[in-house]
């Protein structure tokens, strides 16, 4: 095997793929970067722990030699990354076992493994579900996968559920039972008679996802091999193992009836919050909170502290429809987590209120794909 490729077009497929091999060590394939290099495809990486699997192919090579090599991914990637800008050559030494890296008149080389054990991914009988717009699927997982569990003792809620109906909509829900964050879209390029189904993706799946997407309307499509899901398109495939189980009905979680519909100033709400932040959490309630009080066109927000002090602002000029009299208090960071995700895109946000208690609906006045419910925490003020 040998080639020689552009030290820029060779960091950026590394980069793009290695970070799916598994960095443990335990199963020393596993932890490896798969190189293949062909007329068809050029120079191909594929990484996987058998969690998540990226592959991608660069045909910007000059081809000498074909062949195949498995080396450590992340040893790999990060003496690629500190190569200099200029061409790189590639050649696999059989009788050494090691991969040469020239770079000018430079050169190193890599210990091997054995690329006959390693596992490559699942995908020769992948079936194709649907498509969705790269620049569509990224907003939905920016605006959910925040609001998923980091542990939790029901798996579900530690990823992002997509739930496709039989009306050619798809849900995309996170949450971690204090909160859920809801995203509607719809399904592009059906397979023939697509029927209703969901399934659950880990938030590290969303993550690499969205490092992979790009801003753009061109299409990603979505197809399921035995117990994975592939995401892919013609530059890159990211494959993941889905979480089994059971997602909850969603549907009921969100309120339908209110008692009070405020709208605020996105900047000034953000702002308040932030500054609540500074207040520290005390070993009574050990969440940081802040407790809204109303009176007719304006809100008061407390956010205190025994050990620290106390911090009360008034939020002004507020569009207050419905009933006022009662305090309702919010876990700081979660609902400061919503602000800054409808920063962009609205100056006022719509806060709807069912009593002190119950959970609160927050969106953008102007769009009804997506929303934000937020349980009330309960506290002794």
């Amino acid at each position: 095997m040998k080639l020689i490729i552009e030290k820029r077009e060779l960091s950026t497929l590394t980069t793009m793929v290695h970070r799916a091999a598994s960095s443990k060590g335990t199963i020393p394939v596993l932890s490896g970067l798969y190189l293949e290099v062909d007329k068809e495809n050029g120079l191909t990486m594929t990484a996987t722990d058998m969690e998540i699997g990226i592959k991608s192919s660069n045909a910007n090579i000059e081809l000498i030699e074909a062949g195949s090599v498995l080396v450590n991914a992340h040893y790999f990637a990060d003496f690629i990354k500190l190569l200099p800008d200029t061409k790189i050559s590639i050649e696999l030494n059989q009788e050494t076992a090691k991969l040469n890296i020239s770079y000018g008149r430079s050169a190193g080389s890599i210990n091997t493994y054995r690329d006959h054990e390693y596992p490559g991914l699942p995908i020769s009988k992948m079936t194709y579900k649907f498509s969705l717009p790269q620049q569509t699927l990224k907003e939905a997982l920016r605006k959910t996968s925040f609001a998923a569990a980091t542990t939790h003792f029901r798996q579900v809620f530690t990823g992002v559920l997509f739930d496709i109906l039989d009306n050619g909509n798809i849900n995309i829900i996170a949450s971690d039972t204090h909160r859920l964050a809801y995203y509607k879209c719809q399904v592009e390029e059906p397979e023939d008679n697509l029927e209703p189904f969901n399934f659950i993706i880990p938030t590290r799946t969303v993550n690499e996802l969205m490092r992979l997407l790009d801003d753009t309307e061109e299409y990603i499509k979505i197809a399921f091999s035995e117990n994975n899901v592939i995401f892919y398109t013609d530059e890159f495939m990211l494959l993941s193992r889905l979480i089994d189980g059971q997602y909850p009905n969603y549907e009921q979680v969100i309120p339908e009836s209110f008692t009070t519909t405020l709208k605020v100033d996105n900047h000034i709400l953000a702002n308040t919050l932030e500054r609540a932040k500074t207040m520290p959490t005390d070993d009574k309630l050990k969440i940081q909170h802040v407790q809204f009080s109303f009176q007719e066109s304006e809100a008061i927000v407390n956010s205190y502290s025994e050990i620290m002090g106390e911090i009360e602002e008034i939020i002004e000029d507020l569009d207050i429809d419905g009933e006022n009299n009662y305090k309702i208090a919010f876990n700081t960071n979660y609902f400061l987590d919503v602000v800054k995700i409808l920063a962009g895109e609205c100056d006022e946000i719509s806060i709807q209120l069912s009593g002190a208690l119950g959970p609160a609906l927050i969106k953008n006045p102007e769009k009804d794909n997506y929303l934000y419910v937020l349980v009330p925490l309960r506290t002794s003020n």
